[in-house]
């Protein structure tokens, strides 16, 4: 090959690269992020987002809490993704209920009286440690 045949090779190599490097630049990419349908670009996967209903949350906080031996944990998941409004309402749901401070349970040892009822934030005070109010407390300052 001659000196000129290489010279116009490089320069046809490089002019073919530029060209190349210049399309990669300028054209539309491929948007895999979603769509009208599917903003989340998981492929059409929509996970169902359970609706909150204050009433199944205490019910499920009074289950935890009702008999003696308080199931710390399980109060703390239910409130989990509980918010601050939805607390308020958890705490109108869940009411007054029976309840003996003494024992920590709904037992009535009196014969001649009966329980007195409390809310949701004496019985969370009185079933949890300190330490698991705190927390609490901290999620949820305009209400406990």
């Amino acid at each position: 090959m001659s000196p000129e045949e290489i010279k116009n090779l490089k320069t046809g190599v490089i002019v073919l690269a530029g060209l190349g490097l210049l399309y990669l630049i300028v054209s539309k990419k491929n948007d895999n992020s979603g769509s009208a349908q599917d903003p989340t670009g998981n492929g059409g996967y929509i996970p169902v987002i359970p609706v909150f209903n204050a009433q199944k949350v205490s019910t499920a906080l009074w289950e935890a809490m009702k008999d003696r031996g308080t199931e710390e944990e399980a109060i703390l998941e239910v409130l989990k993704y509980v918010n601050q409004n939805q607390f308020a309402q958890v705490i109108i749901a869940f009411g007054k209920l029976n309840y003996n401070p003494v024992t920590g349970d709904q037992v009535n040892y009196n014969p001649f009286g009966s329980l007195t009822k409390y809310d949701l934030k004496f019985w969370l005070k009185e079933e949890l440690s300190a330490q698991e109010y705190a927390i609490l407390r901290s999620k949820y300052p305009n209400s406990l």
